[in-house]
């Protein structure tokens, strides 16, 4: 099991017990203790908004705009089934010019344009090709159909790592 989530579990477990103690030996007015409850609920909700980044659930986040690809999985939509579709991608952000320290997951609405450079990416590497991920500024974005009301669909570009030459001696 991990520490962090035993840590928290720990803490919600000491302010569950402190809550029960001034809910039963204060003599406080019955408002001030449906405050108590209101808040130690609502910092359960917080922590739960933050307990997906612990269990390695993928990120809603936007996509960091260069980025080492390590690999992705593709769900198709299904009309019959009621399923819109989705990208899942594997990565390693490099917008910082320097290598995140792990790799993260994104989940992405499904376009066929993501799709195809996807598939064209995984190829490549299946080929032993290093694929380098740039986010395409919003204006290319703009100009692809990507069928989500009111959403801008994310435009990424995949190309080979450029190889790396040794100084020389």
């Amino acid at each position: 099991m991990n520490e962090s989530i035993l840590l928290l579990v720990a803490a919600n477990v000491l302010v569950l017990a402190l809550l029960m103690l001034v809910l039963v030996f204060s003599r406080l007015h019955w408002v001030l203790r449906l405050l108590l409850v209101l808040m130690v609920s609502g910092s359960y909700w917080v922590a739960y908004q933050g307990w997906d980044r612990s269990q390695g659930w993928p990120s809603t986040n936007a996509v960091p705009e260069k980025f080492l690809l390590h690999g992705a999985v593709i769900e198709e939509p299904d009309q019959e089934k009621g399923v819109t579709g989705t990208i899942f991608i594997w990565l390693t952000d490099l917008s910082t010019y320097k290598p995140a320290e792990q790799p993260r997951a994104f989940v992405m609405p499904y376009t066929k344009q993501l799709h195809a450079a996807a598939q064209e990416a995984l190829r490549q590497m299946r080929n032993g090709e290093l694929q380098l991920g740039t986010v395409l500024p919003d204006m290319a974005a703009k100009q692809i159909d990507g069928g989500f009301a009111g959403e801008v669909p994310t435009l990424i570009e995949f190309s080979n790592l450029p190889k790396q030459t040794l100084p020389e001696k």
